[in-house]
């Protein structure tokens, strides 16, 4: 399974602290390449550092989901995923927990206006080739 390389600080990937449980996490291999996309759309909007800001938010969130795998919002639709937002940016992190580990099934524009049902049909999409990896 390929993993989306974050620049994380050294000695977060995966161990106990403090008697927590760390939690290592991979993308999926689609939500890499919608992060990649969103990270260069940001790259050219509104300014080039703006591509690095939202990569830097979304490590953020991925390094509390791996401390707090529960702070995500339940999918009402899908209960074994979890959304979360990125702050400052209208998007959500979608992931679901396999073993003791966040697979990463998700990244999409948070809309209120958007197509839930391609959204859910996506999710579960990914979640299902996840059991058979």
């Amino acid at each position: 399974m390929q993993r989306m390389c974050l620049p994380l600080s050294a000695g977060s990937m995966g161990g106990i602290v403090d008697d927590e449980v760390i939690y290592d996490f991979h993308f999926d291999p689609e939500t890499q390449a919608e992060l990649a996309e969103i990270v260069e759309y940001y790259s050219t909007h509104p300014s080039p550092d703006n591509g690095k800001r939202f990569l830097v938010k979304v490590e953020t969130v991925v390094e509390l989901l791996r401390l707090w795998p529960e702070a995500g919002a339940q999918v009402p639709e899908l209960p074994t995923v979890r959304g979360f937002s990125i702050p400052k940016y209208p998007y959500r992190l979608y992931y679901t927990l396999i073993r003791q580990e966040l697979a990463i099934i998700g990244l999409a524009l948070y809309n209120t206006n958007q197509d839930t049902v391609a959204l859910i049909d996506t999710l579960t999409r990914r979640q299902a080739r996840l059991s058979t990896e």
